[in-house]
């Protein structure tokens, strides 16, 4: 680990994405939101990355509708009010940035809602730098009032999007006329990360972070470019991103016995799966699959969790001689553990500390624990889990 720039210390970042804002109800787990960022603090966390929700920020009240209300499986982003949840966002980014000012900690800002800030018609060759131009500029509105209500103040980055090729790739016109079908996120079988469209990304990724790095850069906010998995970054990132967030997720490593194991708990189990997927699954035969797959090919992922880490360190320098900062704050896998009794979090929280381990002997300047490191999710009731392991990646500073 190295210091994450001007910082004395490596970043230990907690994702709280758009569940801080969309659970801050009365049944929901941030409705004390003091209580959660000092609970943040006492396990570890220097910093917390969320959506600060621009397109809202420029408004009055939103509404999010409910969500959730009758999954079996917790999810990010639920809103378990009937009738849905009416709040001020700008006032609410205020009162967190406040928050992580008296509690000592940072805020990394994101956004996630791409769906609701892109659209969902699919964008041709024509229209994609108008839009891409078109989403810095409701960044740099909503930033010239986020320095003006001190938020910034505790701000780490700025990313214009989360998972530029999934969120922006899917989009995009050209890529879904030119790629193999989605597969597995897990195992990086993305056609949004075929090399030929490289260059097509490098344009993208300017038109998206060229306005913003212009508007922060007096605020010496980092500019960071959110990816997935393994990328070229010199062939797909311009020199005025600051940092990248590589993220990585895979699944457990299984042989033909661990799928048909897995299978044998509904069809698809053995495959990447969303959180919303896996209700139908016999929850408790899929725990102990997992579990014994882990057992068995624990050491193949390490390897794997190794191989990312040398990967990446070896993509991250342009050849203008500028290097990219990394870190990493989706990881380790898998992206979607189902939070029921049935499913153990053991082996889970054994290889998400291992695998922070590996990463922590590469200079990275900020790494995560879990996707699922927040409090929505049981996993944030162990406390010590959280907390050794930050001082873990913490104690590892060359």
């Amino acid at each position: 680990m190295i210091p994450y720039f001007k910082k004395e210390v490596p970043l230990t970042i907690a994702m709280w994405d758009f569940s801080w804002l969309q659970g801050h109800h009365p049944c929901g787990a941030f409705h004390d939101l003091e209580r959660c960022v000092i609970e943040a603090a006492e396990r570890g966390y220097n910093t917390l990355r969320v959506d600060v929700f621009p397109h809202y920020y420029l408004k009055g009240e939103f509404t999010f509708r409910e969500r959730g209300m009758n999954r079996r499986i917790t999810t990010w982003g639920f809103t378990r009010q009937p009738g849905g949840l009416t709040v001020n966002v700008r006032a609410k980014v205020i009162e967190l940035a406040h928050l992580c000012r008296k509690h000592g900690l940072w805020l990394g800002l994101d956004t996630w809602k791409s769906f609701e800030v892109l659209g969902n018609e699919l964008i041709p060759p024509e229209r994609e730098e108008a839009v891409c131009r078109g989403w810095a500029d409701t960044w740099v509105r909503a930033l010239r009032l986020m320095r003006e209500d001190g938020v910034l103040e505790r701000a780490v980055w700025v990313a214009p999007l989360n998972e530029v090729p999934i969120f922006l790739g899917n989009l995009l016109q050209r890529v879904r006329d030119d790629g193999e079908a989605l597969t597995e996120v897990g195992d990086g079988k993305i056609r949004y990360l075929r090399p030929e469209h490289d260059a097509l990304y490098k344009r993208l990724n300017l038109w998206l972070g060229e306005a913003i790095k212009a508007e922060i850069a007096g605020d010496q906010i980092p500019l960071l470019y959110s990816g997935v998995w393994v990328e070229h970054y010199p062939s797909r990132v311009p020199a005025i991103y600051d940092a990248v967030d590589a993220h990585f997720m895979p699944d457990a490593q299984l042989t033909d016995a661990d799928r048909a194991a897995l299978e044998k708990a509904g069809p698809g189990a053995s495959g990447f799966m969303l959180h919303h997927q896996q209700e139908p699954l016999d929850l408790a035969l899929f725990g102990a699959a997992w579990e014994r797959a882990c057992r068995r090919n624990y050491a193949a992922m390490l390897r794997h969790a190794l191989e990312f880490c040398r990967t990446t360190h070896d993509s991250l320098a342009l050849p203008c001689g500028h290097r990219f900062a990394v870190i990493c704050t989706e990881a380790y896998g898998p992206c979607n553990h189902p939070d029921l009794p049935e499913v153990d979090w053991t082996w889970y929280k054994r290889y998400n500390a291992d695998a922070a381990r590996i990463f922590a002997q590469f200079p990275w300047s900020g790494l995560t624990l879990s996707n699922h490191a927040e409090p929505i999710f049981s996993l944030w009731q162990d406390v010590d889990w959280h907390y050794q392991s930050n001082a873990y990646i913490q104690s590892c500073v060359r």
